[in-house]
């Protein structure tokens, strides 16, 4: 249920607030014309791509795409929540927050919460005072001394030592006031099989704290001083814990990735620590070998532009790189494979060669195709005809993987060039397993080929023109939302070419139809967070033109072509792949098309 009093409030702030006197107390903005201008605070430029407009009430990066309203800046300068960019802007206006009335169930998971990250807190600082101002910590000291672990590491990552005892944590967290049920929930504790009552989860073991983005404690990692099993032992899942959910050091490291755009990913704590020591200061663990796609949208949240992972260079960890590897590039990140000399892991390579050798290591870093290919050679005997049959099998679907042809011919002549074969061979089987890729794409071979209905549509990214005459059309329907039903009755939402505009367009109609205000601002605060950015974008559109109408019609009409022309490649390729078959519904599908591109050739003498 919407909650009125805090809709108004969100409102008050909004209208109430200088996004330009917010903005300009993290970035030096200079005026040019209507608009702010200033250097990126989300990624390191030296030419100021990074605009506000104040008009409009949003900020645009045109280098690193990065764009919104007030809420969505301070979320990301400060890395915090929408109700935390609210208090804080707030507070900066002097207005109240409004008293929300919540439910008994809020009140109590509220409290519940609050308690977890508590004791979470109480262990970190139990196991650092271990570490650092006991005699039981001497041993894991001197480990970490040998390790090259200095005590300003130490307390920046607040390292601790789990005592050997049984229940040393669980005495002392206890004699504080907090409950056996408690420490269960945290999963700092263990219940003893006969039920009668708890012992400490971690004993005898070096303890990495593990914060969330934000810096609070949400579980811990514990390493043994000697060759026991297991090696390491993690905080079981909990309401706070969860793997998939976390990256290890982003706390440490949050404010140099997104600086840098860089972010280096390494398998585990001491990686991570090592590097830190050494001034590596971007580099996050992903908590073991299975890269999430969780982990990579916390990077996201980062303003990440390049992903390095640099994994250990054993056959475990070159296969989690080809795992994280696929992850990654899903989210549109530059991502590149830092090979690890001599099958080191980063921890030790750092401490034997130093922060010199590991720069050129990163420096070396190979993109995801060429280290795919690489992998493959390594692992056959190309010198055999078999082997190379098998590098040519492992390397198709990476270069089907490429949506840029002159890409794909240059890893065709170097792989034939390193295999001693004729380019026209990888060639050819190349384009029969293209032929059947697509196939199996659009037909699902032969099963349920209607699913596939929109497997074409804009396959190969719309045309700058119809991007422009969306974006512009937009705008004009910001500015003027009498355009709103005009254009309602010519496009469906589904017409245009890109999800965030399709959101965009969606939240104006809807907004429209149910006579909500129609001011940009507003209609950000219920898009996402690539919906807003784009919105964002459009509106440092220039909006002005001598004749609307013209505009708008000429927009509608670049539009309705494009979704006319993605129809028409549809029904084209379905009736090819269905003569291919044998079917008798290509006729149809021939049909279709020849009606469709009827109706272009109609619309372009118009």
């Amino acid at each position: 249920m919407k909650d009125a009093r805090f809709d108004d409030f969100i409102d008050r702030l909004r209208s109430e607030c200088d996004i330009v006197s917010v903005i300009s107390e993290y970035v030096p903005l200079k005026k040019k014309g209507k608009n702010y201008w200033g250097c990126c605070p989300f990624h390191h430029e030296k030419t100021p791509s990074f605009s506000v407009t104040p008009e409009k009430g949003f900020f645009y990066c045109f280098g690193c795409q990065t764009g919104g309203n007030v809420f969505n800046f301070l979320m990301k300068i400060e890395n915090i929540s929408f109700f935390e960019a609210a208090k804080k802007l707030a507070a900066k206006l002097n207005i109240p927050l409004p008293e929300k009335e919540k439910s008994p169930a809020e009140i109590a998971r509220e409290r519940e919460l609050a308690a977890l990250y508590l004791v979470n807190e109480y262990a970190s600082e139990f196991y650092h005072a271990c570490l650092t101002k006991t005699n039981m910590g001497r041993a894991a000291r001197e480990y970490l001394a040998g390790r090259g672990i200095s005590d300003d590491i130490i307390r920046k990552f607040k390292l601790g030592f789990a005592p050997p005892a049984w229940d040393k944590l669980a005495q002392a967290l206890t004699r504080r006031g907090l409950t056996e049920e408690l420490l269960l929930k945290a999963g700092l504790v263990s219940a003893r099989p006969r039920g009668d009552g708890i012992y400490d989860r971690f004993r005898n073991r070096v303890m990495f704290p593990i914060r969330d983005a934000r810096g609070r404690v949400v579980g811990f990692g514990g390493r043994v001083l000697d060759d026991s099993s297991p090696k390491y032992l993690n905080s079981p899942d909990t309401l706070l814990f969860n793997k998939r959910h976390l990256l290890y050091g982003l706390d440490a490291a949050f404010r140099s990735i997104k600086e840098s755009g860089l972010a280096i990913v390494v398998e585990g704590y001491m990686d991570v620590i090592t590097a830190h020591g050494f001034g590596f200061t971007n580099v996050v663990a992903s908590l073991g070998t299975a890269f999430t796609p969780e982990q990579a949208g916390l990077l996201k949240q980062c303003s990440v532009s390049q992903v390095l992972f640099a994994y250990d260079s054993d056959a475990a960890g070159q296969n989690a790189t080809v795992r994280a590897l696929s992850t990654v590039r899903e989210r549109g990140f530059n991502v590149k494979v830092v090979s690890i000399p001599d099958g080191k892991d980063p921890d030790e390579f750092l401490r034997r060669h130093g922060p010199e050798a590991f720069t050129r290591a990163l420096s070396q870093a190979l993109p995801f195709v060429d280290y795919q290919i690489q992998q493959a050679l390594e692992s056959s005997d190309y010198s055999t005809l078999e082997g190379k049959v098998a590098v040519v099998s492992k390397v198709l679907p990476v270069l089907a993987s490429v949506g840029n042809a002159v890409e794909v011919n240059d890893h065709i002549a170097r792989l034939a060039q390193k295999l001693n074969i004729d380019e026209s061979a990888i060639r050819t089987e190349y384009g029969k397993y293209i032929h059947q890729y697509k196939k199996d794409k659009i037909v699902n071979k032969g099963n349920n080929i209607n699913s596939h209905l929109n497997f074409v549509k804009f396959a190969k990214g719309p045309e700058a023109a119809t991007v422009a005459a969306e974006r512009q059309l937009i705008r004009l329907m910001c500015d003027d939302g009498a355009l709103i039903p005009y254009v309602q009755v010519q496009l469906a939402v589904d017409d245009f070419s890109d999800g965030a505009r399709q959101e965009i367009v969606h939240r104006i109609f809807m907004a429209y139809n149910t006579g909500e205000n129609l001011e940009p601002a507003v209609l950000a605060m219920g898009l996402s967070e690539t919906a807003n950015t784009e919105l964002s974008h459009i509106m440092l559109i220039d909006g002005k033109c001598a004749d609307v109408t013209k505009v708008v019609d000429d927009c509608l009409k670049t539009i309705r072509l494009a979704r006319l022309k993605a129809l028409y490649e549809q029904h084209r390729l379905k009736a090819d792949e269905l003569e291919r078959m044998g079917d008798s519904r290509f006729q149809e599908e021939l049909a279709e098309s020849k009606r469709i591109n009827d109706e272009i050739r109609k619309l372009q003498q118009c």
